[in-house]
């Protein structure tokens, strides 16, 4: 039927918007706004020390909050 849940046409697109630096104490924020879907995202980056038993190497750490 050429129709999507919203009522948009298969080929009709939503009005998008992009937002960025709106988290202050953040290294990078962005907010994406589609429709009626409402994304934050927010980067915190620092430089830390290798762990003692891997001096060699260094690693990644990561945390997720998704609210709905």
């Amino acid at each position: 039927e050429d129709l999507r849940v919203d009522g948009r046409g298969c080929e009709d697109y939503r009005c998008a918007e992009v937002e960025t630096d709106v988290v202050s104490n953040t290294s990078g924020s962005a907010r994406v706004k589609l429709g009626e879907t409402d994304i934050l995202v927010g980067i915190k980056a620092e430089m830390g020390t290798p762990k003692l038993e891997k001096p060699d190497e260094g690693y990644l750490e990561f945390f997720v909050d998704w609210l709905v």
